[in-house]
């Protein structure tokens, strides 16, 4: 268990709402209050008084860009001129900016403090919805190292075998493996799977492995006993996901709608201890020949959080599984969420069908993996889609069977 400590966590602790979840860690630029000197966050060659001192200047500038984090009322508020070796990695702000929003971290917080340092180191956690400015030297290690080893996995992006799959007619479809333990969910991102899914109603005892081994790849975890869960399984979830790139299945709408609240219940909880939490995102798992439960745009109008992914397993494809599938992600598509299959194999005829419903994952088993990413390469979503449509009307069709087939073997 963590020793308490009567040191706070930072000078100024702001709590509030996240509308734009992750980490960063910066510096702080506190727009709002009014400037002495020379702020960091604005050109130095603006005060320059001629072109020899504007050339001065701007050889001591620095060369490599300051991370900061703006601090302000309002996103509209923000000088219009900002330094140009400053790059902003987080925002912290008293009124929700409209749409569109900047894709790093925002939290919305109910008061600024009155008076802050224009350049004091800050901790933004819009995971856990909370901010420190001036932390302890206790929270900035934790934060650090979470940051450190969030990096360092990109490595495993950065190398041909581990990048997304690119179609004949230039789509991008991440391909995941089918784990069947947590031990395997090491070995398949090392073969190369952008991504894992595995079903496991426990967790492991040593994370820190398993997330050193995935290397920053997403794993998606199907719990068909999530709706049974307590509080402290749902507070481990989130502790997790700061070391795992975490989607959580679940197998219906309203187990769904429990996820996400037993979420915000956890992550109230969590948020005053100080540590890192993670975006653990919450999807809908669905078996492809079972009726799909309706997700449906009143249903999220009126509240209700949409699952951040659909997943439907397909044990094998039919006439009627195909044509439900092709009805079924044109709702899904249109509502915004995220798409994936999981397949039985990686057969030409398998791959082409899947390519023409138009996930955007992939799932097999590891074996199939190689096959899939190389037989993908060499077929196009779009003639797959209208190969696909003309399937649905003459399924047993001998001719449009050998199709993809065809492709493979002319594309080789």
């Amino acid at each position: 268990m963590r020793e308490l400590s009567s040191e706070p966590p930072a000078q100024w602790t702001l709590y509030g709402l996240p509308l734009q979840k992750g980490l960063a860690l910066g510096i702080g630029a506190p727009l709002y209050l009014p400037t002495y000197g020379n702020p960091i966050w604005f050109d130095p060659r603006l005060f320059a008084q001629d072109e020899d001192e504007w050339h001065a200047i701007e050889y001591r500038m620095p060369t490599e860009p300051v991370e900061v984090i703006g601090i302000t009322r309002d996103l509209s508020d923000i000088p219009p001129v900002l330094a140009p070796y400053v790059r902003v990695v987080g925002w912290i702000v008293e009124r929700a900016p409209d749409p569109p929003r900047p894709q790093t971290p925002i939290l919305l917080v109910p008061k600024l403090p009155a008076l802050l340092p224009p350049e004091a180191t800050v901790v933004l956690d819009a995971n856990a919805g909370v901010a420190y400015i001036e932390p302890s030297v206790a929270v900035l290690a934790r934060y650090q190292s979470q940051l450190l080893r969030v990096a360092t996995h990109t490595r495993y992006h950065l190398e041909g075998k581990h990048l997304p799959v690119t179609t004949w007619d230039g789509k991008h479809l991440q391909i995941g493996c089918v784990a069947v333990d947590w031990t395997q969910t090491a070995d398949a991102a090392q073969q190369g799977a952008e991504l894992v899914w595995l079903k496991s109603e426990t967790l492991p005892n040593n994370i820190a492995r398993i997330a050193h081994a995935l290397g920053g790849k997403p794993l998606w975890l199907y719990d068909p006993q999530a709706s049974a869960r307590d509080d402290p399984h749902w507070q481990r979830l989130l502790r997790i996901s700061a070391e795992l790139n975490l989607t959580l299945l679940v197998s219906d709408l309203d187990a769904l709608q429990d996820a996400h609240s037993s979420l915000e219940v956890a992550r109230e909880t969590l948020r005053t201890e100080h540590v890192p939490l993670g975006r653990l995102q919450i999807g809908l798992q669905v078996e492809a020949s079972k009726p799909f439960p309706l997700v449906d745009e009143e249903s999220i109008l009126a509240g209700q959080e949409p699952p951040y992914a659909v997943c439907w397993y397909v044990s094998q494809f039919t006439n009627t599984i195909a044509d439900a599938l092709w009805e079924q992600h044109s709702l899904v598509r249109r509502l915004g969420i995220r798409r994936a299959l999981i397949l039985p194999d990686a057969q030409p005829e398998t791959l082409a069908i899947a390519l023409g419903i138009e996930p955007q994952f992939l799932f097999m088993p590891l074996e199939h993996i190689d096959d899939a990413k190389v037989r993908l390469m060499r077929l196009s979503v779009t003639e797959c889609r209208e190969w696909l449509l003309m399937r649905l009307r003459h399924w047993r069709d001998p001719d449009l069977r050998q199709q993809p087939q065809q492709w493979i073997e002319q594309r080789a």
